[in-house]
């Protein structure tokens, strides 16, 4: 539910945050201070446990917010391709990641401009870059049309190897952001372009 940042907030709406039904020998200091309930520090905001135990200390706390993220960036910069109608283009690119929680991940892009006329797909793995003989997904926009199942879970790097295989007459024009997301977190986006005629 994620508590309001600001505003009215009560001792009733800490217990119901955190999962419970109602106080039982509760105090401000003993939900503040972990002694009652474990403090979620992946939430953006959470009390210290530090006296004064104020209620503000709660504000945007929420009690399931995930640890997991990415790394801060893919292994080498933006994809660049040449125009080149009818010819299949490859990229291994990784990421890290950390606190996945057994998620299915999903590949996706974001159209920054131009006219999508190729076919993207990946393949992926935890372990190394797959071969060009993988497995290979199709990449759609939007999320949550990845269209297949790969888990991850703890901490590790993504391994995805992306095949492009442009139209067989009409050139390319698009200009596209890639991503991954898992356990609700996308990943930073690379850039997916074109150059030539």
């Amino acid at each position: 539910m994620t508590l309001p940042a600001s505003g009215q907030l009560s001792i009733n709406d800490i217990y119901t945050e955190c999962g419970e039904d109602g106080p039982i020998n509760w105090s401000l200091k003993n939900i503040s201070d972990g002694s009652v309930v474990t403090i979620n520090t992946a939430s953006p905001s959470y009390p210290d446990g530090n006296a004064p135990y104020n209620i503000s200390k709660w504000y945007s706390y929420n009690h399931n917010a995930s640890s997991s993220s990415w790394g801060g960036s893919w292994n080498a910069g933006n994809w660049s391709i040449e125009r080149n109608p009818g010819t299949t283009s490859y990229l291994n690119r990784s990421i890290t990641f950390s606190g996945m929680t057994t998620d299915p991940i999903d590949a996706y892009y974001t159209l920054n401009s131009g006219t999508v006329r190729g076919g993207l797909s990946v393949a992926v793995s935890t372990s190394a870059f797959p071969s060009n003989s993988a497995t290979f997904t199709t990449v759609n926009s939007g999320t949550g049309s990845f269209g297949t199942t790969f888990n991850i879970n703890g901490s590790g790097t993504l391994y995805c190897r992306f095949k492009y295989v442009q139209h067989s007459s009409l050139s390319e024009t698009s200009n596209r952001n890639i991503l991954v997301k898992a356990d609700g977190e996308n990943s930073p986006a690379f850039t997916l372009s074109f150059f030539g005629f």
